[in-house]
């Protein structure tokens, strides 16, 4: 494109170019980075589970009632692999439409990491704690999606409120305050 039509051109369709990427099925390449995420998440909603009262033990990937009231496998698939490169999608069209400095698209695509690992954290706290109100049935029912799929949702809500937060954050220059 850049041979053809110049330098400017090529810029100009760089982006839709980068964003073939997310159309490529890369989860089953990407399990030396799926399986630390599971395990990380688990490590986190067990710490959160105990600051909160609930005691769950954790083997590896799999989240345990102690009284077996419940258990949960946080399986390949529930991993948070598709919520993360979803929100690195999301990061990555909102910091071009909203960025022409490159470290700005770079901090904002980069922050989609640590949100995607906070809602799929936010999912598995409301399973278990569905499952710790009202068994494994409860937190079956949650883990399902609940109604029409809508509690399914609920990784992407913590995501898409921290990255606006984030943006919002950097397209606003600091005010000094003059005293």
């Amino acid at each position: 494109m850049g041979m053809a039509w110049g330098y400017e051109w090529l810029l100009h369709s760089a982006y839709p170019f980068f964003l073939f990427v997310f159309s490529i099925p890369l989860t089953a390449h990407l399990n030396f980075i799926l399986f630390p995420l599971r395990l990380l998440v688990c490590q986190l909603v067990e710490m959160v589970s105990h600051l909160v009262g609930i005691g769950v033990i954790r083997q590896g990937t799999q989240l345990l009632d102690p009284s077996g009231n419940y258990g949960y496998d946080v399986a390949a698939a529930c991993g948070g692999m598709r919520s993360l490169i979803a929100i690195f999608l999301l990061a990555t069209v909102f910091a071009f439409g909203t960025f022409r400095s490159p470290w700005k698209r770079l901090v904002l695509m980069a922050a989609a990491l640590p949100f995607a690992i906070l809602g799929n954290m936010a999912r598995l706290l409301c399973i278990i704690i569905a499952a710790e109100m009202g068994g494994q049935k409860w937190g079956d029912y949650v883990h399902e999606g609940g109604p029409f799929g809508i509690i399914s949702l609920l990784p992407y809500v913590p995501a898409i409120v921290g990255l606006l937060v984030a943006g919002r954050l950097m397209e606003k220059p600091v005010e000094k305050k003059h005293a």
